[in-house]
This record gives C-alpha cells, sequence and structure tokens, in this order.
C-alpha cells in the first residue's frame, strides 16, 4: 500500500514518479509509485511509467510474479506494448518458465515498431537457444537482421555461436567475428559472444580473456539485469573453469 503521507501530500503523479525514479532502494521505489497510481486523473503515459517503476522494485525485490502481472498491467495501458511484453518475458524467464517468456517475447515482436524490432528478435532468438529450439532461434535472428543496422555484427555473432554450440557449421565465421570485433556493439553482450565463439574454436587464452571482461563489467548488476543474464553468466563461468581461468 502507498504510505498515507505521500497520499496526503498533495504531490501529483508525475511528482511520485520523478521520486520513484530517483529512489535510492526497491522499497522506496514502490512506495512512491503506488502513490502515484492512487493520485486521481492520472494520464496513460504517466500510469505506464509508474507501472513500470514498480516493476522494477518488484524484480529488485525477486517477486518475479508480482513483476509479471504488473507488465501485463502496463500492456493494458495500450503504451509501448512491445517494451511491457518485452518486461513479461524477463520476469517468466526469471521464473524459469521459459515457454511463457517465449510467448510473450513473440508479442514483443509483434508489436515493436521498426526501430527495436531488431532488439526484440535477437531477445527471441536468445530463449529459444536456452529452451533447445536452435532452428527458431536462427529464424528469429534471420528476421532480426532484416531490421539490424548498427547491431547487426551482434546479431551475426549471435547465429555464429548458436550454430557452433549446436554443433553445426558456422560459415564465414572469420569475418563475423571481425566484424563484431570492430564495432561498438563489442562492449557488454558482445564480450560474451566474442569470448564464447573463441571457446568453441578451442582458442581458451582469448576465450577467457572476453568471457572475464563480460563477467567483470556484469559482477554489480542490478537484480533485473543478473536474472535476465542468468544463463549467460552461467555459461560463461562454466566455460572459464574449463578453460582453466576461474579459481
Amino acid at each position: 500500500m502507498a504510505d498515507p503521507r505521500h497520499a496526503a501530500s498533495g504531490s501529483t503523479a508525475e511528482q511520485e514518479l520523478l521520486l520513484a525514479i530517483a529512489a535510492p532502494d526497491a522499497g522506496t521505489r514502490a512506495q512512491h509509485a503506488l502513490a502515484g497510481l492512487a493520485r486521481p486523473d492520472i494520464e496513460v503515459d504517466t500510469r505506464y511509467l509508474l507501472l513500470r517503476q514498480l516493476y522494477l522494485a518488484r524484480f529488485a525485490e525477486r517477486q518475479y510474479r508480482g513483476a509479471v502481472d504488473l507488465a501485463r498491467q502496463m500492456v493494458e495501458t495500450g503504451t509501448f506494448n512491445d517494451l511491457a511484453h518485452h518486461d513479461a518475458a524477463r520476469a517468466l524467464q526469471a521464473l524459469a518458465d521459459l515457454p511463457g517468456a517465449i510467448a510473450e517475447q513473440r508479442l514483443a515482436t509483434r508489436a515493436a515498431p521498426p526501430g527495436r524490432r531488431s532488439f526484440h528478435y535477437w531477445s527471441l532468438a536468445t530463449l529459444e537457444h536456452f529452451a533447445g529450439d536452435v532452428d527458431g532461434a536462427l529464424a528469429a535472428l534471420g528476421h532480426g537482421l532484416r531490421w539490424a543496422r548498427r547491431d547487426r555484427p551482434l546479431l551475426r555473432a549471435h547465429a555464429a555461436y548458436i550454430r557452433l554450440d549446436a554443433d553445426r557449421a558456422a560459415p564465414a565465421l572469420a569475418g563475423t567475428i571481425a566484424s563484431l570485433q570492430r564495432a561498438k556493439c563489442r562492449e557488454g553482450y558482445g564480450q560474451y559472444l566474442l569470448g564464447m565463439l573463441a571457446w568453441h574454436m578451442g582458442d581458451l587464452p582469448r576465450a577467457a580473456l572476453h568471457l572475464r571482461a563480460f563477467l567483470t563489467r556484469n559482477a554489480d548488476a542490478d537484480e533485473a539485469k543478473t536474472a535476465t543474464l542468468r544463463e549467460e553468466l552461467r555459461r560463461a563461468r562454466l566455460a572459464l573453469a574449463k578453460a582453466g581461468g576461474v579459481d
């Protein structure tokens, strides 16, 4: 429930939204979000943004089922539906409900504007890969590449990784790796892909270099990011251990 001190303060929903965004912890974030949602005559866009702040608070508190429910309320506002479905997919993934996460992420791809379609197809491919649907993952990346611009090298490298992980041939592998290494998107998730590609190719020193960078980058990640990357972090640690690069 909202803190009655906030409800009685006369603050607007927009003011509570700003306080929620700046909140130092999940509990305070949820408090301000709930106070904002309790205000009368709230604008639809503001309602969506307050629901998302509450979603982030519940995610940080590992209340993933509540986060799913909030994401679906975000969908009902009709605002940024693709991002709301993606948020629902992330919470379902954290609940280890991959079929449910995949279903929500497919809805995200259908609702996405052109500028976000490559991201959503890439996210779908990741979920399908981890669910064991290699063909589905590669097909999703193929769709994503049609809309990709700056992240094209990342999607190509991800397709190569999925192929190698499934003991399939990865055509033009050297060029794919070189393209990602030259791209700005080589940082972050790109380090994971470069590390896993090197590991599958038997280049253990290079694999260890990239995977250490990926793990270090995410060592202090928040709960939402850690939960979303849980499988990647697990695979990176396992590969690094097998490469003799971890204590």
